[in-house]
């Protein structure tokens, strides 16, 4: 490696130098800032103007529907109810009471249509009956039923029979 060995020009530093030799030029920074302060003022102002535009378009709406919900006098004892939908005031409860219904459909015995002769059984008593008896098959050379006739259900003992409604 060849050094130069010149006394006038070299001042003691190296040729090669590890670090930026100018330093950052503010114009063009301070350009940037100030367009990024301006273009951050400018929307600040857009969406303030465009919320008091909204805020006071929905003022004029409750002014204009707030009379004609008003005009119905309250009797004395009543409550006021808002319109339908309205919030549920007890979940836990509401939740509670569907369940008790639900429960009460699919562990009793009842009427699904009287007329028809459709009733419902328990879940308990349904498996057991397709346990016992097992699920209807339909024969492979048998046309389709017509709608409304009950399937035709295998007994154990291999006996086609109709089911009884």
């Amino acid at each position: 490696m060849a050094h130069k060995h010149g006394h006038g020009a070299d001042n003691g530093q190296s040729e090669s130098k590890a670090y930026e030799t100018r330093d950052v030029k503010l114009r063009p920074l301070a350009v940037f800032v100030a367009g990024l302060t301006v273009v951050g003022v400018v929307s600040y102002l857009v969406v303030f103007a465009l919320f008091r535009l909204f805020s006071g378009e929905a003022a004029r709406e409750d002014a204009q529907v707030a009379p004609s919900s008003m005009s119905r006098p309250v009797a004395a004892g009543q409550e006021r109810l808002p319109p339908e939908p309205r919030i549920q005031v007890n979940p836990e409860a509401d939740m509670g009471a569907l369940r008790r219904q639900e429960d009460a459909i699919l562990t009793t015995y009842g009427w699904v249509d009287r007329q028809a002769g459709i009733a419902r059984i328990p879940i308990d008593v349904a498996m057991t009956h397709v346990l016992e008896e097992g699920l209807p098959v339909r024969q492979p050379d048998s046309a389709p039923p017509a709608a409304g006739t009950p399937a035709p259900v295998k007994t154990p003992q291999g006996e086609t029979k109709k089911a009884v409604k």
